[in-house]
């Protein structure tokens, strides 16, 4: 009698391709959201978006990005007031470089036939540094005419130029950190 036995990779190998996604996962880029903020009683309860004179026609991105920043703060509670606001808000989407990765180290363990085995391998990066978008948002105090807060993401996309879900998210993400509106 023949008996067939279920095909299942050795354990070895499972422990090596879990250490693989491992280090992959640790070595992707994660946003990292900085606030810099006045101490102060906060004086915003409209915004408008800051036109600067002069400013040439706004991009796609620019003019996606104005719509999800403007949305996100009347979805927080402030009112969009474009002819008096009490702050005004403005954003950007600039590029930034990632370096690359420093030496990596790679450890693998393995089984064949009865023997198990180990290695070890070390790899220098070839790419060097990649770009990155990011994203600022400021709000101005229009009495004080001064910056009272802003929000940086950086790493926010994966490339220069994000679509239209990477930059919801962002913004949102950012936004999140934002104060309420004044009374």
């Amino acid at each position: 009698m023949i008996r067939e036995h279920a095909s299942r990779p050795p354990r070895g190998r499972l422990a090596g391709l879990a250490l693989a996604v491992a280090i992959l996962a640790g070595c992707a880029a994660t946003p990292r959201l900085s606030v810099d903020s006045l101490d102060q009683p906060w004086p915003c309860s409209s915004v408008g978006w800051l036109e600067e004179p002069g400013q040439v026609p706004a991009s796609l991105l620019g003019q996606r990005l104005r719509a999800e920043v403007l949305e996100g703060l009347q979805a927080r509670g402030y009112t969009i007031d474009p002819a008096q606001p009490d702050c005004l808000v403005h954003g950007v989407v600039f590029t930034g470089v990632r370096p690359g990765s420093p030496v990596s180290v790679g450890i693998g363990a393995g089984s064949w036939g009865g023997n198990v085995g180990g290695s070890v391998g070390v790899s220098l990066p070839l790419g060097g540094s990649r770009t990155t978008g990011n994203l600022a948002i400021d709000i101005i105090d229009v009495a004080a005419n001064a910056e009272i807060w802003r929000g940086t993401l950086e790493s926010a996309f994966p490339t220069p130029e994000p679509d239209t879900a990477q930059l919801a998210a962002a913004v949102q993400q950012v936004l999140a950190s934002v104060p309420a509106p004044a009374p």
